[in-house]
């Protein structure tokens, strides 16, 4: 049978075939020590002043200066040898999900006058954003858009600012949830292909543990507004992200690679990328994960960091040692930003300096993020992406007052 090793996020969704690599299954390390903050402090309130404060402020107004008039990001604009498009409605997905990152992006940050309008557009926009039903029966890429805007919309309707909006947000939310819901495959993982069934249902011949991680974690949002969520959905999800979950913290890229467990992508440095998701999504539901866990991968993910970077901003998915693809770079990052806050707090400020270096790392002079080139909305959900990393890295160094 045909191997085929298929890909994505978006960070937004993605898709193409990726190349084999064959290498060693490495050692996962023990807990080395994160670099500690740079003192910068102030003599005016003798605070240390966050080193990447610069880096978070450049990425916020790139968000803010590209915001189109219609309150959206992003444009459908096209390169040779763009991925699989599956229909245009792909388009209108990897729109609302880049649309909806920037958001999630903005909603972070100190109020002022500009982010709250362009809030106040960016908010109606999703409202009233394009459907985006299934592209075509062996295509569905609109699992993203549904996951990243009800993240948006479930943060936005707890918001102050927004109470007159409240109603619209929630029953907009409703239905991504409705559309997320319609797309679990049959084994209770999501994925964005179903090549050879096409089923109603997707199958789940090619659901994917990141796919279904960031699905769980939107559920999760989604139950914290009291939004109508059955539990047997998110027990058949997370009962699949046990399945796939390899005892040295790699996950399996899909379904199918359950039967070549030693493939690259599925070593842990092949698996660099996604296994954050997995993790963030079983902890934050409480399933068997504990702080230690996330504290051990966090470190895996730290040395053995190259591995990832060495895959961003490629064209071609797949091409880069152990496999790897630029476009779970940023989506890496954004949910190991997650398992940062989930640390003790102790441990939360080193943790989270050492992951907004390498997050800054990578910024344009712009002040753009980006990992990979997606017609016209990759500086859109990864600079959306980056805001709200650098944003959760600086509340672990810089904690609310309580």
């Amino acid at each position: 049978m045909r191997k085929v090793l298929l890909f994505c996020v978006l960070a937004a969704g993605l898709a193409a075939c990726g190349k084999e690599v064959t290498t060693n299954n490495p050692t996962p390390a023990p807990h080395d020590a994160p670099v500690a903050p740079v003192d910068k402090s102030t003599p005016e309130t003798g605070r240390i002043a966050w080193r990447f404060q610069d880096s978070l402020d450049k990425g916020v107004r790139w968000i803010l200066d590209n915001q189109k008039k219609t309150g959206d990001w992003g444009y459908m604009s096209e390169r040779p040898n763009d991925i699989y498009l599956g229909s245009i409605n792909s388009l209108h997905v990897w729109g609302n999900a880049s649309s909806a990152l920037c958001v999630m992006g903005l909603l972070m940050q100190p109020e002022t006058d500009e982010i709250n309008q362009a809030l106040e557009k960016a908010l109606e926009y999703l409202i009233a954003a394009p459907d985006t039903p299934r592209a075509t029966m062996d295509t569905f890429y609109n699992v993203w858009s549904h996951a990243y805007m009800i993240q948006a919309l479930a943060r936005a309707s707890t918001d102050p600012r927004y109470a007159d909006k409240k109603t619209r947000l929630r029953e907009r939310a409703k239905h991504e949830l409705r559309r997320l819901l319609d797309h679990q495959g049959l084994d209770g993982g999501w994925g964005y292909y179903d090549f050879s069934m096409r089923t109603y249902r997707p199958s789940g011949d090619i659901s994917t543990p990141f796919t279904t991680a960031a699905a769980l974690v939107a559920l999760h949002d989604a139950r914290r507004i009291d939004l109508p969520i059955r539990d047997h959905n998110v027990q058949i999800g997370l009962d699949y992200m046990e399945r796939h979950r390899i005892p040295n913290g790699a996950y399996y890229y899909s379904s199918g690679h359950m039967n070549y467990p030693m493939s690259s992508a599925n070593l842990p440095r092949g698996s660099l990328g996604r296994s954050q998701s997995g993790d963030n999504a079983l902890f934050t539901w409480e399933r068997k994960l504990k702080p230690d866990d996330l504290r051990a991968q966090l470190d895996y993910f730290f040395k053995d960091h190259v591995f990832i970077e060495i895959g961003r901003g490629r064209q071609f998915p797949h091409e880069a040692w152990y496999a790897t693809a630029p476009y779970y770079y940023y989506f890496g990052h954004y949910y190991a930003s997650r398992n940062v806050l989930s640390l003790p707090k102790d441990l939360q400020p080193a943790y989270g300096d050492r992951l907004a270096e390498f997050t800054a790392a990578g910024q344009y002079d712009d002040g753009s993020f980006w990992d990979y080139p997606l017609y016209g909305y990759h500086k859109p959900y990864g600079t959306g992406y980056g805001v709200i990393i650098l944003s959760n890295c600086k509340q672990a160094v810089e904690p609310t007052p309580e």
